[in-house]
């Protein structure tokens, strides 16, 4: 019989020393979908329903999608809005939906031979059907196919502020161009301006766009995209620029050139309304290695650099989870003398604590292409805090193994930061609890799967892992945990799937 949230899982009070906190796992019935569809993302909730987003496909990559309503207990409802309900001419491509009070605004483009043309269509939760397609702009092929065009669409702080963000196509050598839109929460067009950067297309990347409180709009770019460090062929450096994007004019606020290392890319955190700290990871030998943490605070009123700091890792981290005896010391040695550093992270997130200081992850990720197939690993989440002033306080390596043969969904690992607690929540081998060095078992090649909780304790960086979801209770369900939304405060929303049958889904709800 299927059930509605009948398994409750024992508070973590008594097995978490790092945490005050209790965690409940309550879990929705199985239930099977009709066709080969998944949720792609988690849209929001009100007093009567769920509200998920379906695509056709093993990973969502079909064409189609359905807005889907899920009853309270998250089982299917059975209705469903279809979002690509006509035949269009041209390619369709969806930028995201929102949720503002009692409707969710979907907004997607169409790609022809003339350029892009966006769209925004309201679905009323009341009757839960589409309403009429609305044009919002056009943007022609200007000396370059619009495919090239870069498009964002943002939700300000403010519910009555949506923001459209989409670059000018035009050639690489020619001027880069921008054309920001800001709208109120019925799409009524609030703004509209076009700006240039002093810098071609070619000599530009954007990498991050993003709002303040305030919504006041900021852009982090990178100039001149290479993998070297030193001067390249054209006697360039390469350098981060933040611009702010104001009403009448593009203003850039300061320039973030790295000292002779491989910096790939920059999260952005606001503390104190007005300054914003950049974290990231670098490297002096490869551009796909950690060797340290990077970070510098700006003041957004008039763009000063507070600090920079690089925070260089110990050989003691880099071998934190190797057995103890010769292999490690050798490990250790060459990694004093500058010949190894720690392969393959990524920048992953960097949370602004309670008291302005920050936790930066990276997760150890590769992937290997053989005879038609495609492995991807995720490995080790290295966790590093930093005080108020970007010195760090203290680093640590959590062991982790999530290897699967062309599928990444299920692996990795999603964190969560409240009341002054971090858990990361991510499949594993029941095997790993206790694991501190050595030997780590596959999630996806052992029988004694789980879903597990690392609590790390702020002060020291010590960790502890917990079950939060054992095998008999998973049910062959796999938890993909890129997959979530907070749906009040305290309660995240998860969500799980057959992996040898996808048709075959459930949700969890994961009490704080």
């Amino acid at each position: 019989m299927k059930k509605h949230f009948l398994i409750f899982l024992a508070v973590l009070y008594s097995q978490f020393n790092y945490s005050q906190e209790n965690i409940d796992v309550e879990f929705g019935s199985i239930f099977k979908n009709e066709k080969r569809e998944i949720p792609v993302d988690i849209i929001g909730n009100d007093e009567n329903w769920y509200y998920l987003l379906y695509s056709e496909g093993k990973f969502g990559q079909g064409d189609d999608m359905f807005l889907r309503r899920f009853n309270l207990d998250l089982t299917p409802s059975g209705e469903e809005v279809n979002l690509k309900n006509e035949t269009y001419e041209g390619n369709f491509n969806s930028l995201g939906l929102i949720k503002i009070k009692e409707k969710i605004t979907h907004v997607f483009y169409l790609l022809t031979d003339e350029g892009k043309t966006f769209y925004h269509q309201s679905v009323n939760l009341k009757t839960f059907s589409l309403g009429e397609k609305k044009l919002i702009t056009i943007i022609e092929n200007d000396t370059k196919s619009a495919k090239s065009s870069i498009s964002r669409f943002m939700k300000g702080n403010d519910e009555n502020t949506i923001v459209l963000f989409y670059t000018i196509p035009n050639k690489n050598k020619e001027i880069a161009k921008i054309k920001v839109q800001t709208f109120d929460a019925d799409f009524n067009e609030k703004t509209n301006n076009s700006y240039e950067f002093p810098y071609n297309n070619d000599e530009l990347s954007i990498r991050n766009i993003f709002l303040t409180k305030k919504d006041d709009l900021f852009i982090l770019a990178k100039k001149y995209d290479s993998n070297n460090i030193l001067k390249d062929e054209n006697n360039h450096n390469y350098e981060f620029q933040l611009y702010k994007v104001n009403e009448e004019h593009l203003d850039l606020l300061t320039k973030i050139r790295p000292n002779n290392i491989h910096l790939r890319a920059l999260n952005t955190s606001i503390v104190n309304e007005n300054e914003l700290i950049l974290t990231g990871i670098y490297s002096n030998k490869d551009m796909y290695a950690m060797a340290g943490v990077f970070a510098s605070k700006i003041d957004l009123n008039n763009g000063n650099i507070v600090y920079t700091k690089y925070n260089k890792l110990s050989s003691d981290f880099y071998v934190k989870l190797l057995e103890d005896g010769k292999k490690k010391d050798k490990a250790e040695a060459k990694y004093n003398d500058g010949k190894l550093e720690n392969p393959n992270y990524v920048l992953k997130q960097t949370i602004k604590l309670d008291n302005n200081e920050l936790l930066v992850l990276a997760e150890q990720i590769w992937s290997y292409a053989y005879n038609y197939s495609i492995t991807y690993y995720h490995h080790d989440i290295a966790v590093i805090k930093l005080d108020k002033d970007g010195n760090m306080l203290w680093a640590n390596k959590i062991g982790k193994k999530n290897d699967k043969p062309n599928v990444p969904i299920y692996s990795s690992y999603f964190p969560v930061y409240k009341n002054n607690s971090i858990y990361l929540l991510y499949n594993c081998s029941a095997k790993n609890l206790n694991h501190s060095k050595g030997y780590l078992a596959n999630y996806f090649t052992d029988f004694d799967r789980a879903f597990i909780a690392t609590s790390l304790d702020l002060n020291t960086g010590n960790y502890k892992r917990k079950i939060l979801i054992n095998s008999s209770q998973l049910e062959d369900i796999t938890i993909r945990p890129s997959l979530y939304n907070w749906i009040n405060d305290n309660t995240l929303l998860m969500f799980g799937q057959d992996i040898d049958n996808l048709k075959n889904q459930r949700f969890i709800k994961i009490k704080l």
